[in-house]
């Protein structure tokens, strides 16, 4: 009888124990964490897909998306964007950026990548970018591909 009364005493403080769970969920993004971010590094555009995750292929590519493959893309913490040329270490680019009040797309204001790009993806090490650009001479939704360029 003794070892039942112990039984039901700590059956409600086992019960307890199993039902608290550990919250696993992402912090929310905030304006710092993102711009902290995006400004670490200068971005090479490393891959192009659709969103299925399939590569397109260069010859799928419009012009402007292959440009980007040239350029390294520079998001200042002063709100500033600068394309820079890999091979010429040239500007022949630039202009502003600002991430929308839900930090979950930036727009981006640069002659020929201008606009309002949903993030798909933002860490340390990739940046993804969904756009509307020609896939074979049909326009459509693609991810832009960026990793940290050295």
């Amino acid at each position: 009888m003794k070892h039942v009364r112990i039984f039901v005493l700590l059956l409600p403080l086992l019960a307890f124990l199993f039902n608290c769970k550990k919250d696993n969920s992402s912090p929310e993004p905030t304006a710092a964490s993102q711009t902290e971010l995006l400004v670490a590094n200068k971005w090479l555009l490393d891959r192009v897909s659709n969103t299925n995750d399939q590569t397109i292929s260069v010859g799928q590519m419009g012009t402007n998306t292959l440009v980007l493959f040239e350029l390294d893309m520079q998001f200042r913490s002063d709100g500033t964007v600068r394309a820079i040329n890999r091979l010429t270490s040239q500007i022949p680019n630039g202009g502003t950026w600002k991430l929308a009040p839900d930090f979950k797309s930036m727009d981006v204001d640069v002659n020929g990548f201008k606009g309002n790009f949903p993030i798909v993806e933002l860490t340390r090490t990739k940046l993804t970018l969904r756009q509307r650009a020609p896939v074979s001479g049909v326009e459509s939704d693609i991810n832009l591909e960026f990793k940290p360029s050295l």
